[in-house]
This record gives structure tokens, sequence and C-alpha cells, in this order.
């Protein structure tokens, strides 16, 4: 178990500050770094899907490990490395040690749980909190104390809003035990109705806002393979497209998880609804309004390794041996991947902020997210101006050359990042577009980074 934690502690730091921050991570250094404690309450407010747990805990760690990627990053690396001792405390208390050690392995060595421990986001911890929630319930199902489950989830609550699917999977877990355990579910009811409390507090402090929600509109339809491209992701953190590799890797996945599921034990049975629930729910609700995104779902990352190790607990001692270690090379391996294939760049804020200061030139915003990217990298002031439309390009072409910021259109449900290279003239915004059209003489010059590209206009 040693060896597991320790390779997957440098998984988690191993070029920890490499990457530019991406357009969510220079969110959350807004928050925590330009941010007074006195108005940090009232940044996060204004946005609705953000939950505050995590923002204060880095806002807490900037002092600490500095405002930089590295230190920006540290708190959800750090998080993210306890998710694989709290599996560890799963696999043992619900199965045993072994299982309990296997399915440690295969979360340090995820690389989808390792990406998102290097992210500045709320990932890192979800992951944990995700696994103390469901020990501490297993743990307070069994007579002890139901105050650690209530902190647990509380915390859990207040650190992503998707959380509230995995109090569904609980339910629907309970009330099959119903009969059985009849006092179980009045106890877990009332600590969920004590759990609630701060996010319910935070959620009616923002509607006393009124702030309009954040807009979801850049979230790709779903399809009837989703589910199986998540379960993909899951394993491999990259879902480009269906292959022959992944149909296979797809449905040896599938079978480990039916094998552990029919070990026909009430913890198989939790674990089968903590997977299945929340993914179902959210597919479903995205028949009507899109908001699925693998990470939403990283919680039930637990599943997958728990019920995968439980299978292979049953296979005969060489054949399981021979598997484990099959299987715990090709994660490792996939890891490895996050930091040598340029597919898993993310957006380089810091590469065009450098450009831009080069070129000395008004910088075109076709909106705030781009402001938003370049905002960490900001040394000495820019000249930005509004460039959301023919007029805005037309009035700063009027008042000399500049530079118009893009990002790459192309979004997905399942990528770890937008690193698709794209084309700025052919696939930037209609109205950019539009303008060359109308424009077909003026110079142009395109700079492309990671995710975005610089366009300069009229130099």
């Amino acid at each position: 178990m040693l060896v597991i934690l320790l390779i997957g502690f440098f998984l988690r730091v191993h070029e920890l500050g490499a990457r530019s921050f991406w357009v969510d991570e220079a969110y959350t250094w807004g928050v925590a770094v330009k941010t007074s404690w006195a108005d940090v309450w009232k940044a996060m407010l204004v946005v609705s899907d953000v939950s505050p747990l995590p923002y204060v805990i880095t806002k807490l760690a900037v002092p600490l490990f500095g405002s930089r990627e590295f230190g920006l990053r540290l708190s959800s690396a750090f998080f993210g490395w306890l998710a694989i001792s709290i599996t560890y405390q799963l696999g043992r208390a619900t199965f045993n040690a072994a299982t309990g050690v296997t399915a440690a392995a295969l979360i340090a060595f995820s690389p989808f749980a390792v990406w998102y421990s290097q992210d500045a986001r709320p990932y890192g911890l979800y992951l944990f909190l995700g696994g103390l929630v469901l020990w501490c319930f297993w743990q307070a199902e069994r007579g002890k104390s139901w105050v650690v489950f209530i902190a647990a989830s509380a915390a859990f609550y207040v650190t992503q809003y998707v959380s509230a699917l995995f109090v569904y999977a609980q339910a629907v877990y309970i009330l099959t035990q119903l009969r059985r355990q009849p006092l179980v579910f009045r106890k877990w009811a009332l600590a969920q109705a004590l759990a609630v409390i701060p996010v319910a507090g935070w959620v009616l402090a923002f509607l006393a806002q009124r702030q309009p929600l954040t807009a979801n509109t850049w979230i790709p339809e779903i399809s009837l393979t989703t589910p199986l491209k998540t379960l993909w992701n899951f394993v491999r953190g990259d879902t480009a497209g269906w292959t022959a590799f992944a149909v296979v890797g797809v449905a040896i996945v599938i079978i480990l998880l039916v094998l552990g599921t029919r070990t026909g034990t009430r913890e198989a049975q939790l674990l089968l609804w903590w997977l299945a629930l929340p993914i179902t729910t959210a597919w479903l609700f995205s028949l009507r309004l899109p908001a699925y995104i693998d990470r939403f779902f990283e919680p039930a990352l637990l599943s997958v390794a728990l019920l995968s190790s439980a299978a292979l607990a049953n296979f005969q001692r060489g054949l399981r041996l021979a598997v484990i270690l099959l299987v715990t090379s090709y994660l490792l391996l996939g890891s490895i991947r996050l930091y040598t294939e340029p597919v898993f760049a993310k957006e380089d804020w810091r590469g065009a902020t450098q450009v831009l200061y080069s070129e000395n030139l008004t910088v075109g915003l076709p909106d705030g997210e781009s402001l938003l990217g370049i905002t960490p990298y900001v040394t000495t002031p820019l000249n930005f101006a509004f460039a959301r439309n023919t007029a805005d390009l037309n009035a700063r072409l009027a008042e000399g050359p500049f530079v118009l910021v893009l990002r790459s259109p192309h979004e997905s449900a399942h990528a770890l990042s937008k690193s698709a290279p794209f084309d700025p003239l052919t696939e930037g915004p209609s109205f950019f577009k539009q303008w060359r059209l109308d424009n077909p003489g003026a110079p142009l010059e395109v700079r492309s980074f990671t995710g975005l590209a610089l366009v300069i206009i009229g130099k």
C-alpha cells in the first residue's frame, strides 16, 4: 500500500505547474487570489454553479503555497491523493483488505483521477469526499456514529452540486433494505436533513442576489452511447472516438462490474446504485436540457474500482495477479500519457499572453471568458476592447491594428482538455466569418496555441 501511495503522489505532483491555467482554473485564480475575504462570498455568489468549499480551501492555501499554477493546484492534488487512502478503507470495510489494496491501486493509477487531481478545480476534493461519504455511510449503517457522516455529507454537497445525485443512490439502497433495517432509514433521513443545511443556505443566498443562472449551452447533446463513453473515460482518460479497442475495453469493464455485482452482497448493491443512478439520472435529464459532463460523476469512479477489484478477488490466484498487473500497468501508462502527449495539453493562455505583450496592440475580446483566461498572466496593463460583433471589429480596425482572441469551438462531455487544433479563419465565431466576407482585403496573421488562437488584424 505504501508503494501505491508513493506512486500515486508522484503522479499527482509531477509537472503540476508546467501547464498554463485553462479558463475554469483562471476563475479559481480570480476568486482565490484577487478577491479579499470581505468580497469573496459576493464573488462566488455571482455564478450559479459555484460551490464554495473548494474555493475557500484554495484561498486558504494561497498564502502557504503561492498563486501560480503549482500552488493553486496543490490542494486538489493533495485531496486527490487522499482519495487513494479512502478507497483502500472502503474496500477493506466493504469487502476485504486485498480488495481495498487493488481498488486503491486502480484509483492511484487512473488517468481520469490523476488528471482532475492536477486541476485547480473542485474535482480532487470531490472524489475524496465522495469516498469519505460512502465510507461514513457504511459505518453509520452498522451502528457507528452518524455525526461524521453528516459532516462529510455537508462538505460533499458544498463542493459540487451534482453530489445530490449520489444522495439519490443512497436513498434507493436504503429503501431496498427498509424491511431489514427500518430505523436506519429514519436516521439517514434526519442526517441528510442536517447535512443539507449549509448548501441550502448557500442556494438561498444565491437566489437572493437575483443573478441569472449560468448558461450551459456549450454542453453537447447526449447519445445512447454517452454513458458507455463515460465508463471508458474512467479507465482510459481519452474518448476521442470509438475504436475497436475501446469497444473491447468497455466490454471488459462491464464484465468485471457484473462479476463484482454478482457477489450478491449488500456492499455490491450499494456500489452499483452509486455508479448507475447518478449517471442514468443525468443522462435522462439531458434528453431535455444537456447537462451531462463526465467529471460531474467522478465519485462513481470509486464504484468502478471497488466492483472490479471485488470481481478480481474471485479469480484463481495466478490469474488474479496477472490481470491486476496487466490492468494497473495499462492505467499507469495511461497516466504517463498525460505528460507526454500533446492531446492532453491545456489551453495555453500563458503563451498567448506573452505574444500579446510582444505585439503591444489593442486586445479584442469577443467574450468574458477570453479576458478571464488572460487575467492571471497580466503583469502590466494591456489595452482591452470589445470585439463581440462586426461593428466592434470595424471600430477596432478604425483605431489601428489589433489582436482578436478566439477560443476553440470544440466542446466535449468526455475529453479531458480542449487540445484539438482549430482554424480560427474557418471555425471562428459567425460574426468574425461575416466580417471577413465584408473585408476580404484586411491583413490577417494567425498565431495558434493549444485551445485558442490570436488573429492579428490590420498589421
